[in-house]
């Protein structure tokens, strides 16, 4: 059985991930959704919650359905590989940002020289 606070935690790293997804910061999306940044960290970081109707914002934003952010993460609707693999999207995004541009042409070599090849 879900909890009240297991699906607030969840809408909460969903909107994380669509924010990073669409190459958004906190400050920006904050101010799409007319919050204060301060405080939309806090939504995002679970101490708080999003209200439905910035839930609502948020999926119009991202163009998107409710269903996708109020997802509770279950082997019934993704396998355990598939959740590993949305978290480590949203890992990579997150630090992309913090590359300098020859680390940038390092990794975008890497991948296309030496991935093609490994299984």
């Amino acid at each position: 059985m879900f909890t009240d606070e297991r699906l607030y935690k969840n809408v909460s790293k969903n909107i994380k991930k669509y924010r990073l997804l669409n190459n958004l910061t906190q400050a920006q999306l904050a101010e799409l959704l007319s919050l204060d940044t301060q405080y939309y960290s806090q939504l995002e970081r679970g101490e708080r919650y999003f209200s439905l109707d910035k839930i609502a914002m948020s999926c119009s934003i991202f163009n998107i359905r409710i269903d996708d952010i109020i997802k509770l993460d279950t082997d019934e609707q993704e396998s355990p590989d598939e959740g590993k693999r949305q978290e480590l999207i949203v890992d990579i995004t997150d630090n992309l940002d913090k590359l300098s541009s020859k680390q940038l042409q390092i990794l975008t070599r890497y991948m296309n020289e030496i991935l093609p090849y490994s299984e």
